[in-house]
């Protein structure tokens, strides 16, 4: 059978089964403004995993990538000690969805990343974190790999006028880091004012054999929410959020430059109200925008002496999203909306050339080149989409649904090079996605279930892989270039999820396949010659392509045991199994074979962990992309804390406790950062850290 045909079966049998039949579920027991999926009777959300701020803030971490490292199936992407980046199984950057509170986006300034959208949250406010593996979701936006939903902090519901407030910090002694924050709220039954604000003055770490690894940084960032509840009951919900965030000074140790500024403002409004009519049970708005500011050098480079750089980059972007719950009977709970994005990316890298790199002669007067990074690109996408929530009987739920999205591009200041090399048609197609996706959820008895999902996601390429003209932005040492007409990836994904809970204990296993079809990659284009430094190796540059078939399999398991009233025993892995088959080698960037353990205690004043990470060595590297095998480790980490008053919390932890010199295979290799820090980004040796919480 063909398989465009096959395809289109699929696709049209999915539009079959989400069709709404005359319906009946239960209405959702609990509504929150920023969660992705409303709570049901049934169990829909064996795909999602919630992080908790608990758990943030007993492993002590201070940067929102940074709190995804101890989860199952998801590895980090760390450039420097600052903005991290998550990857699912295998996929990461545009093909991951990240939301902020259930529907703000914001986007990167930086061609290199150092600003993942992720970044411009502060983790002391983040209240948990949701994530989807997989195209299993349609109501936020695309998701080709999965979604992850950062959910901030929501203000108390009070019936009277309340203050509340906390102030804390902290020492962390590798790096000699501190760390402060403050918050403060002020709460009636009708209007309510939260305020938060953080600080972080973080210095160079040291490696587990003593190697000082550059990777300082501060950020001050603050967010005002104002709410105002009113209508029947006080169930109607209006907010306006405003956060901005003010990063200086950052080294970059896995990159070609150093950020001296990364500042970012996110203002959006949420609008919620309840039982609308019989048939509309919930209405949900959102608008939203973002302004990135970031500028980037080599001013603490040793290339600064040969020629020195400085690249002022800006990011826009600003949207909204409208949603009804629909509950046309009793067993059928539906949704049904539509969201808009626009994004625009501009600026320059200034180079100011004083000694020739090829010759190594000194210019009689320096010589200055402008290169186009952004090239004034933009993409908007438009999307309309439907999901519906079907209670087939008592033990069995039925979820489907289906999005369009239409993308468009615009290139508006390109370099004339980047014309010349597409004969002037760079202007982009507008691309038509459909997504798609059901699940079945058997519920055999109230702690045993089963679920089966398939889904097809679609991905429109992001403006880097559009538009980037001749900027190193991946792993090796390869200049990449844009491609206007590259098509939109698919992933068809299917997960099947067992999940056993007795009375102390819970099993769990996912089992997923994927295949990529249009993959977009990148590989050597023997026509494309270097652009700059053409006398160094390598002498091409690549280009972005779409790669026709490419796969992950893969799976996470784990177990919880509590016992002994106040202990708990949790041990998790995953591994991804990830392989372009059109080129016959393996995916580049796929996080290796990873366990976790944790023996915890939780009482009412104290909460104790230790935690064990294994990885193994990761040998299965991509030759096309220079990728080197790292070797496995254990790191070993204690942290407690204990509430001797109500008011009063106080937290330490020893992390990599056994002084472990270790390499994360997705950090980056060192580039341009002096001959005294070798060639593999090292993580943290031991830390002793401590903080303290006062609350009021």
């Amino acid at each position: 059978m063909d398989q465009n045909n096959l395809k289109l079966k699929i696709i049209v049998l999915f539009l079959i089964m989400i069709v709404p039949a005359p319906l009946s579920a239960q209405a959702p027991d609990t509504l929150s403004l920023e969660e992705i999926l409303i709570k049901g009777t049934a169990n829909d959300k064996l795909l999602q995993t919630n992080i908790s701020a608990e758990t943030i803030k007993l492993q002590d971490v201070h940067d929102v990538g940074e709190m995804f490292k101890t989860q199952p199936g998801i590895g980090i992407v760390k450039r420097g000690n600052y903005a991290m980046e998550p990857v699912i199984r295998g996929f990461k950057y545009g093909e991951i969805n990240i939301q902020i509170d259930g529907g703000t986006k914001t986007s990167n300034a930086c061609p290199n990343r150092m600003d993942p959208a992720i970044s411009q949250v502060s983790p002391e406010e983040v209240e948990k974190a949701e994530v989807i593996k997989g195209p299993y979701q349609v109501r936020f936006g695309p998701s080709l790999g999965g979604t992850i939903n950062v959910v901030t902090e929501n203000p108390e519901k009070t019936d009277h006028f309340k203050v509340k407030g906390s102030a804390g910090g902290g020492y962390m002694s590798n790096g000699n880091n501190f760390y402060g924050q403050a918050d403060l709220q002020l709460l009636s039954k009708d209007f309510d004012v939260s305020l938060h604000a953080d600080y972080k003055n973080f210095g160079n770490y040291k490696s587990g054999n003593g190697t000082t690894i550059p990777s300082s940084y501060s950020r001050f960032g603050y967010s005002v929410k104002l709410g105002n509840n009113h209508g029947k009951n006080k169930q109607n919900r209006i907010q306006l959020t405003l956060r901005q965030g003010y990063a200086k000074n950052i080294l970059y140790a896995g990159l070609p430059m150093d950020a001296d500024k990364d500042n970012s403002t996110l203002a959006y409004v949420d609008y919620m109200a309840r039982d609308v009519s019989d048939l509309i049970f919930l209405l949900k708005a959102k608008i939203f925008a973002s302004y990135v500011d970031h500028e980037m050098s080599t001013r603490k480079r040793p290339s600064w002496n040969y020629t020195e750089a400085v690249a002022p980059v800006t990011s826009r972007s600003f949207g909204g999203r409208f949603e009804f719950g629909l509950k046309p009977s009793g067993k059928l709970v539906g949704f049904a909306g539509m969201d808009f994005n626009y994004t625009n990316k501009d600026g320059q890298r200034n180079r100011l050339v004083k000694i020739n790199g090829c010759t190594g002669d000194t210019l009689p007067v320096p010589k200055h080149f402008v290169d186009l990074i952004w090239q004034d690109s933009k993409i908007s996408d438009m999307g309309i989409f439907y999901e519906n929530k079907y209670q087939i009987t008592s033990r069995l739920l039925w979820v489907a649904g289906i999005r369009f999205d239409f993308v468009g591009y615009a290139i508006d200041n390109p370099a004339p090079d980047f014309k010349e090399l597409y004969n002037n048609d760079i202007q982009p197609d507008e691309d038509y996605n459909i997504s798609v996706n059901t699940s079945l959820t058997w519920q055999f008895n109230p702690g045993f279930y089963l679920q089966w999902a398939m889904g097809r996601g679609v991905r429109s390429a992001g403006l880097s892989e559009k538009f980037i003209n001749h900027l190193s932005i991946g792993e090796d040492a390869y200049e990449y270039v844009g491609n206007p007409h590259l098509k939109p990836e698919v992933n068809y994904q299917t997960d099947f999820i067992v999940n056993k809970k007795w009375e102390t204990v819970r099993i769990y296993v996912d089992v997923f396949y994927s295949f990529l079809d249009n993959y977009i990659s990148a590989y050597v284009d023997t026509t494309l010659k270097k652009k700059f430094m053409p006398c160094k190796p390598p002498p091409n540059a690549k280009r972005f392509t779409n790669i026709k078939n490419a796969m992950m399999t893969g799976f996470e398991a784990g177990i919880d045991v509590f016992f002994a009233k106040y202990f708990r025993y949790s041990l998790s892995g995953g591994y991804t199994y990830a392989q372009n088959i059109s080129r016959e080698e393996p995916l580049p960037e796929i996080p290796p074979f990873t366990v976790n353990t944790l023996l915890g205690y939780n009482s009412q004043k104290v909460m104790a962990e230790v935690r064990i990470r294994f990885s193994a060595a990761q040998n299965r590297i991509s030759a096309g992309f220079s990728e080197t095998a790292t070797p496995g480790f254990t790191v070993v980490d204690l942290a407690g804390s204990y509430v001797p008053v109500q008011w009063f919390e106080i937290r330490a932890s020893v992390t990599n406790l056994l002084n472990r010199n270790y390499v994360e295979h997705l950090s980056r290799a060192y580039k341009n950062m002096g001959p005294e820090t070798g060639s593999l980004y090292y993580e943290p040796g031991i830390s002793f850290n401590i903080g303290v919480t006062v609350k009021f």
